[in-house]
C-alpha cells in the first residue's frame, strides 16, 4: 500500500457519484452559496464558479493551491471566467474534497471506507493511512485528501467502474455517474488527453477502437489506473513512495518535482497490441 499522488483525484470523482444521484450534491452550486473563500479573498467572479466547474479543474481561480501537484503554470487571476478554461489546478481539487465534507457530512476517509472499500471488498485498505497533506505554512485553508492504496484495491476500483460501477451484482457507483464522469467535458486538456469529472481521457489522442471510451486515473510518480472499456481491461501501474517521502513534500516544490514522473500509456499501447495479435 502507497501513495497515489494526483490519481486520488478520480477516485473522489467515484465518491462524488452517490450523492449526486440523491441530490445531496448538485452540481450547480456556487461557491458563494457554499461560502467557500481562502486566506486571499476570492473574487465575486471567483466565487461564480460551480462544484461542475470545479470537477471539470476549470474553475477559473487562481489563487495559491495548498498542496503540489498542479500545473505550476498559472494564469494570472482573472483571466478567465468560470468555466471557460481548463487548468489543472490543485485549489479546485483539495476544494473539491472540502465540499464533498460540507453537503454530506461525511469525511472524504469515511466516505472511501463505508462507499467503495467496503463494498468493493478492498483486502488492504486502512483508513488509518490517508491523511491531509498540504504546504507548510498553509497558502490556502484548503489541503490535499491524499489516499494510501495497494494494487489491488486501485484495480477493484477501475474494474467496478469498466463494469458501469457494477460490484458482484451491486451497484455501487451509480452507472449514470460513471458515464457523465468519464465523458468529454473539456475537449483537449492537453496533447494527450481530453477531462472529464476528474478522470483523464486518452481516447483523444488515440484513435484505434481499443481505446474508445477509455478513461484514466493518474499521478505524480507512475501512478496510474487505465481503464479501456472496450477490451475489459484495466491496467493498474505504481511507483512505490514513502509515507515520509510525501510528507517531507510539503516543505515545498524542490522535493516533490525531483523523482519526475512516467507515462505509461505507450506500455499500455503495447499491452494493447500484444492482444490484438
Amino acid at each position: 500500500m502507497s501513495y497515489l499522488a494526483s490519481a486520488r483525484k478520480s477516485v473522489m470523482s467515484m465518491l462524488y457519484g452517490k450523492y449526486v444521484e440523491n441530490g445531496t450534491i448538485k452540481l450547480n452550486t456556487t461557491m458563494a452559496e457554499l461560502g467557500v473563500d481562502d486566506l486571499v479573498g476570492l473574487t465575486a467572479q471567483e466565487r461564480s464558479a460551480t462544484i461542475q466547474h470545479i470537477l471539470m479543474s476549470s474553475s477559473g481561480v487562481y489563487t495559491p493551491q495548498g498542496s503540489p501537484g498542479g500545473d505550476q503554470d498559472t494564469p494570472p487571476r482573472g483571466t478567465y471566467k468560470p468555466g471557460e478554461h481548463f487548468h489543472y489546478n490543485n485549489w479546485d481539487f483539495n476544494v473539491a474534497g472540502f465540499v464533498f465534507e460540507k453537503l454530506t457530512g461525511k469525511t472524504v476517509f469515511k466516505a472511501l471506507a463505508e462507499d467503495l472499500a467496503g463494498p468493493l471488498q478492498f483486502e488492504d485498505f486502512d483508513i488509518n493511512r490517508q491523511r491531509m497533506l498540504g504546504y507548510v505554512p498553509a497558502t490556502s485553508k484548503y489541503l490535499a485528501y491524499h489516499l494510501f492504496l495497494s494494487n489491488r484495491d486501485m484495480g477493484r476500483l477501475g474494474l467496478c467502474m469498466i463494469n458501469g460501477g457494477k460490484w458482484n451484482g451491486q451497484q455501487v457507483v451509480p452507472a449514470a455517474w460513471v458515464k457523465e464522469s468519464t465523458a468529454t467535458h473539456v475537449v483537449e486538456a492537453n496533447k494527450e488527453n481530453g477531462y472529464g469529472y476528474l478522470w483523464w481521457l486518452p481516447s483523444h489522442g488515440r484513435k484505434s477502437p481499443e481505446w474508445a471510451g477509455s478513461f484514466e486515473a493518474n499521478g505524480h510518480f507512475g501512478q496510474y489506473i487505465v481503464c479501456l472499456p472496450a477490451l475489459d481491461l484495466v491496467v493498474v501501474h505504481r511507483r512505490a513512495v514513502a509515507d515520509e517521502y510525501a510528507i517531507a513534500r510539503n516543505t515545498g516544490r524542490t522535493e516533490y518535482d525531483a523523482p519526475g514522473t512516467v507515462s505509461i500509456l505507450p506500455i499500455v499501447d503495447q499491452i494493447v497490441a500484444a492482444l490484438k495479435a
